[in-house]
């Protein structure tokens, strides 16, 4: 199945993101789509993470006699035209990266469901967007990340005190002392990438080239430092103030799904949400996938993108 990919520019002031595209720049200028789907990826991760759900998205639309717009950025900071002073990657400035690029996109077509797909890191500013910009968007699908932010830390202790460990290399990413060997590979050869995926879906076996591309792109100028600042500002007590991400899913339905052998999420912390939200959200559905770790969207493509398609389909505003 060919991918058939463009590569276009979005844009959030001077800042400029590399963005894969199923559609020519002329067909977007001209609104010449259906609808949106933007694919947002995690760490650590690129773009084209999404390029094997890639082909059963399109495909799924054809059979609908609909012409979908699939738009895989580049997020702030992974490519040296969006890198930006330290504190421009809280969470609020990554999502309002995402309104501008649907207001550059749309361009006041109104009628134009807009659906995010996010992974990881890409998961968590959906929900965010989700937040701020619900009038935005039609529905989100987040995958490898619940939802989290009706959860308390006792809860989180009691019901998956397993997520201290599996959450422990976030203290990796507070030091570039630290950070920068490991994820530019001069850590005397010990393939830290390498290691991290395989951990975190023991089911995949991450070919040379996926964590070359990543290694690569981390290389370029600003950019580690760039992606890792995301996890500093967890750290932040302001920075986290301002990034909580309570959605309104009466407004913006959600998918949440996780890998059931996801080594960096425990899938107990799905389970648990799945309960909380049952009662009172039902416009938001919680799927543990089989046979999938972290990164579900490569390891069940197919799977992922039926899923997500369906549920999209099901909430166009």
């Amino acid at each position: 199945m060919s991918l058939q990919q463009h590569e276009i520019k979005l844009h959030n002031g001077a800042r400029e993101f590399t963005t894969l595209t199923n559609l020519t720049q002329t067909a977007i200028t001209q609104q010449k789509f259906d609808r949106v789907i933007f694919l947002l990826h995690g760490f650590p991760d690129v773009n084209t993470t999404f390029n094997k759900a890639w082909p059963y998205l399109v495909a799924h639309y054809q059979t609908r006699n609909e012409t979908v717009l699939l738009l895989a950025p580049k997020l702030r900071g992974y490519e040296p035209s969006s890198v930006g002073p330290e504190h421009e990657y809280m969470l609020p400035c990554i999502a309002d990266d995402v309104k501008c690029w649907i207001h550059e996109v749309i361009q006041g077509e109104g009628d134009k469901p807009v659906h995010l797909l996010g992974h990881d890191w890409g998961a968590i500013v959906a929900f965010k967007v989700a937040n701020l910009y619900p009038e935005l968007v039609a529905s989100i699908a987040c995958l490898a990340i619940p939802y989290l932010a009706n959860l308390h830390v006792w809860e989180l202790a009691w019901f998956a005190p397993e997520q201290i460990y599996m959450s422990s290399y976030f203290l990796t990413m507070q030091y570039g002392w630290l950070y920068r060997g490991k994820l530019l590979g001069n850590d005397g050869g010990d393939d830290y990438l390498r290691r991290l995926w395989r951990y975190w879906s023991p089911g995949y076996d991450a070919s040379q080239g996926e964590i070359k591309e990543i290694r690569d792109e981390f290389r370029k100028e600003g950019v580690v430092d760039a992606v890792t600042a995301y996890y500093r500002h967890l750290f932040r007590p302001v920075s986290l103030w301002k990034s909580r991400w309570a959605v309104d899913f009466a407004k913006v339905p959600a998918l949440i799904m996780c890998g059931e052998d996801d080594g960096c999420m425990s899938k107990r912390i799905l389970q648990y949400e799945e309960k909380k939200l049952k009662a009172d959200y039902p416009r938001a559905q919680v799927k543990l996938l089989p046979k999938a770790g972290h990164f579900l969207q490569r390891e069940q493509p197919k799977a992922v993108a039926e899923l997500v398609t369906d549920f999209f389909d099901s909430f166009a505003k």
